[in-house]
């Protein structure tokens, strides 16, 4: 029973709250029963932090079988969780890291994201991009650390279900897309196009920008073509993560 806040598992899950640590150790965590009782063989967990209640009213045998297991006090666990109503349960996982070269190998649909800040926002454009069967998320250096709890809880376990391969220098990963003859199609206010005119059952790739100043121009430059989306009422634009959503859709309804 861990009941000090000296303890060095409790301050290793504490720092990993920051990306400083997370990029020191290769560990990020995971909180929540359904989504640690969702990971993949194919991860490394380190080991699992669970309350007392937890500890008490579960049978902890699949968990003993997969890494070390440490119980902490009900009032030293809830100081570690971010949730109203913590479920009793962390995991410390490695990181997975891909690679573009290998990850575009036979993708024909892929969602580009430039300087995506809002952590929420990433979460639901990994989750979306899984639902619509998008082959990879590709993200810019600007981008939210991926491993940031509160994206890894807006993806809902997608971030398990599909690659996402992240700081990368857009400008030479278009570049690589474009030998692979994947298109571009950046998602820009000015553009006079909308994305139905084009043809996206072949090989897609759909570009997103910060939230609050869209794409950059050298990146936009480099896309095939720029799309928006019409806008009929008052708004001068939409949430990113909506708006990709309807843009991945398109590809989606095309290709049914």
């Amino acid at each position: 029973m861990i009941e000090s806040s000296s303890n060095k598992i409790y301050k290793q899950l504490n720092a990993l709250r920051t990306k400083k640590e997370r990029d020191k150790t290769g560990l990020f965590i995971l909180e929540g029963v359904r989504i640690i009782y969702e990971i993949p063989k194919s991860y490394n967990i380190s080991y699992y932090a669970l309350s007392q209640s937890y500890s008490e009213k579960n049978d902890l045998s699949a968990l003993y079988d997969n890494a070390p297991v440490y119980i902490f006090s009900d009032k030293l666990f809830s100081k570690l969780s971010e949730t109203v109503t913590p479920q009793g349960i962390f995991a410390a996982v490695q990181k997975k890291e891909y690679s573009l070269k290998d990850t575009i190998k036979n993708s024909s649909f892929l969602v580009i994201l430039e300087n995506i800040s809002d952590p929420g926002n990433l979460g639901t454009i990994i989750r979306t991009a899984d639902a619509a069967g998008a082959d990879a998320v590709l993200l810019s250096k600007g981008c939210v650390d991926l491993y940031n709890p509160k994206v890894i809880r807006s993806t809902m376990g997608s971030i398990f279900h599909l690659p996402v391969v992240t700081d990368l220098d857009l400008p030479e990963t278009l570049e690589h897309l474009h030998s692979k003859n994947i298109s571009v199609y950046a998602a820009h206010l000015k553009s006079e196009s909308y994305p139905y005119s084009y043809d996206l059952t072949k090989p897609t790739a759909i570009l997103i920008g910060n939230e609050a100043n869209g794409l950059t121009d050298t990146v936009t430059s480099l896309s095939d073509h720029a799309v928006k989306l019409p806008m009929i009422g008052s708004a001068e634009s939409m949430n990113a993560s909506v708006a990709c959503s309807i843009l991945l859709y398109e590809v989606v309804r095309q290709r049914l």
